[in-house]
């Protein structure tokens, strides 16, 4: 092999990596203002959590647990709140620590400010007595330990299914009220 050809060869290993070379020198560096101008208007989590378990006191007694897939904190001013995505279950107990109900949800939000939350997508609430809730959106107020929906409301019962269109009820589902009532109920003839 001559002197000739070996230069030539080292010339062809080294063009690729000039090139890339060249390419990374060229390029501008983000500019703060830029990197800014992109993501306007998204707003990001200030946190994010994985297969979470909150479990909420008073007075160090159980009063729900909340589990979640994926739960995203948002800070908007003074104004944070949660928004939940993947599948979550809120468990109610009873002063004694006993199921008292269960929501569950595939998406929902949830304001720390006012201790409301939205349970959104394929909601079902069972309480204690096995009774159980189907709607797309339930409104829970922390507060008042109050649910609220306006949307379409199943609810099958040992003995009905009821529907309706909206529902008010205490927190633990054992007392409520539904409003636009239909249903099917099931009487036993030998009665």
């Amino acid at each position: 092999m001559t002197k000739f050809s070996k230069r030539y060869r080292f010339l062809f290993k080294l063009t690729p990596v000039a090139l890339v070379a060249g390419v990374l020198f060229s390029c501008s560096s983000n500019d703060l203002e830029e990197v800014l101008e992109f993501s306007e208007g998204q707003l990001l989590p200030v946190q994010t959590t994985r297969n979470v378990t909150y479990t909420y006191t008073d007075s160090g007694r159980v009063k729900n647990t909340l589990e979640a897939a994926l739960m995203e904190r948002f800070q908007q001013g003074d104004s944070t709140y949660s928004n939940l995505s993947g599948g979550f279950a809120l468990t109610f107990y009873t002063a004694n620590g006993n199921f008292d109900g269960r929501l569950t949800a595939k998406n929902g939000m949830i304001s720390n400010n006012n201790g409301l939350m939205v349970a959104r997508d394929s909601v079902v609430f069972v309480n204690r007595d096995g009774e159980t809730l189907h709607t797309e959106e339930l409104t829970w107020y922390q507060d008042s330990a109050k649910v609220f929906t306006d949307k379409f409301v199943t609810i099958e019962r040992k003995e009905a299914v009821i529907y309706g269109k909206g529902l008010e009820s205490n927190q633990n589902f054992t007392n409520y009220v539904i409003n636009e009532v239909t249903g099917l109920i099931n009487i036993d003839e030998d009665e």
